[in-house]
């Protein structure tokens, strides 16, 4: 009976050490598959959302506004900046030219 005992548990043994990495093995699969889903969620979030206007929804467009590339919508005509394109704007050396700029968009 004794060697029944030791078979019994050195079956037990293996059993559990095999269940310990198919376990791991498990794991690291989930968490390879959360890791893609993740960028896919992302990826589709930035799809249905690229070049929508934030304020009507519709369609916008890069244009160029004193040199520099901004997004205008093509229903309500809203212009968006990019980070950083209105301190270029800000910082240009003719203040006026902005001004004069955005006048004619406007008319």
């Amino acid at each position: 009976m004794a060697e029944k005992d030791i078979l019994e548990k050195s079956y037990d043994k293996e059993t559990e050490f095999f269940y310990k990495m198919n376990r791991e093995i498990i794991e690291r699969q989930r968490q390879v598959l959360d890791a893609k889903r993740a960028e896919q969620r992302a990826k589709a979030l930035k799809e249905q959302h690229w070049m929508c206007c934030p304020k009507c929804g519709c369609g916008m467009e890069e244009t160029q506004l004193c040199g520099i590339m901004v997004d205008r919508c093509n229903e309500c005509g809203g212009i968006y900046f990019d980070q950083g394109e209105l301190d270029l704007l800000l910082q240009s050396r003719e203040p006026q030219g902005f001004l004069v700029s955005l006048k004619c968009w406007f008319k």
